[in-house]
């Protein structure tokens, strides 16, 4: 995909974007990484997100769940998110690439989203997911009706409705046990593979 957009980028007397030291340095870093997680994980296609999100009703204890978990899994798949940008790996201890409430803009067609930090240094940097035509895999839809519901209280982005932020453990037991339901192995999915897909 590189290849082509750095063909067509020349066609039409752009950069090429295979120059640029920061775009080299992501493919790398891609590279290395999906060649070590392919072997433990399989990615979440659209196709696995689309299942998983029919599963919720069944395996989250309430309709807040719900809302709480189809919004952390579309964004996760759209947005290419880490695990430690989305949930608390280990209580009571600092994460600073956690996603807060104040890192969200939510405009009326998209979502933008401040991240702290990223692998080439400390700078923020920010993420745009935009409507999509298919509703029931919209991460902006998503967002929309989770902040609708959520505890007004400041904090991180992804909270229960008692404001306690949703944990990595809690995140692969949903995830795992929506899997099982939908007929997919959960033993072959991990917190990679939203990235992964």
């Amino acid at each position: 995909y590189m290849e082509g957009l750095s063909f067509i980028s020349k066609m039409v007397n752009h950069t090429d974007p295979l120059q640029d030291p920061f775009i080299c340095h992501i493919i790398s870093r891609l590279k290395h990484r999906t060649c070590s997680l392919n072997d433990k994980y399989s990615p979440v296609t659209i196709e696995v997100l689309r299942s998983l999100l029919g599963t919720l009703e069944s395996v989250c204890s309430s309709p807040y769940e719900c809302v709480l978990f189809r919004a952390m899994f579309t964004v996760a798949f759209f947005g290419a998110l880490r695990i430690e940008e989305m949930v608390t790996i280990h209580q009571n201890i600092a994460q600073p690439e956690l996603l807060y409430l104040s890192d969200l803009q939510l405009t009326e067609g998209s979502v933008i989203l401040c991240l702290h930090t990223s692998r080439m240094g400390q700078e923020k940097y920010l993420i745009q997911l935009r409507l999509s035509k298919e509703m029931w895999v919209c991460p902006v839809e998503a967002l929309r009706t989770y902040m609708a519901a959520r505890p007004q209280r400041e904090g991180p982005l992804f909270v229960h409705l008692d404001s306690m932020p949703v944990t990595k453990r809690e995140f692969l037991t949903v995830f795992r046990h929506g899997l099982g339901l939908a007929g997919f192995s959960p033993n072959r999915y991990g917190v990679h593979s939203f990235w992964l897909g």
